[in-house]
């Protein structure tokens, strides 16, 4: 249950980094901020095709218990490892994501101290909290794999 509670609770933290991007773009254009907004929006689907629907744990036991609801409504994909191109998709997604607002979140410095704050400790919590405790041995991120005992 304690990683169910930091998976939720990172995600609210990458949402309201993403909330924090939006207010700063839409101080310089409405449309730069819904522009993002569309571009959060389609990236965290590619993001849940991508990565999550291949998750072994999603269904039953997702450590973000939202993604793994949501990847119901998606195609299915064979669960199991992670292709170059799912692990390329997902960073470019979440790349594009974080990147895009920098431009606009640089001209307002307690906007992008706040977002990176955000980002920052949401991914710790992630990397601390949840990421141990995951079923999902193919995940690139999980322990087992990053550890030299993993690799024999």
């Amino acid at each position: 249950m304690q990683n169910k509670f930091h998976g939720v609770v990172s995600l609210l933290l990458l949402f309201l980094a993403i909330f924090v991007a939006l207010r700063s773009l839409s101080n310089h254009s409405l449309w730069l901020a819904l522009l993002y907004l569309v571009m959060v929006g389609l990236s965290s689907c590619g993001i849940l095709y991508a990565y999550c629907t291949k998750c072994s744990a999603r269904l039953d036991n997702c450590s973000h218990l939202y993604p793994g609801k949501l990847t119901r409504l998606l195609p299915q994909r064979e669960q199991g490892p992670y292709a170059f191109w799912d692990v390329a998709g997902t960073a470019l997604l979440l790349g594009l994501i974080i990147l895009f607002p920098q431009y606009w979140l640089i001209k307002q410095a307690a906007g992008l101290i706040l977002f990176w704050a955000l980002v920052i400790v949401a991914v710790a919590d992630i990397l601390v909290f949840v990421c141990p405790r995951c079923n999902n041995k193919a995940c690139l991120m999980c322990p087992s794999r990053l550890t030299i005992e993993g690799r024999n």
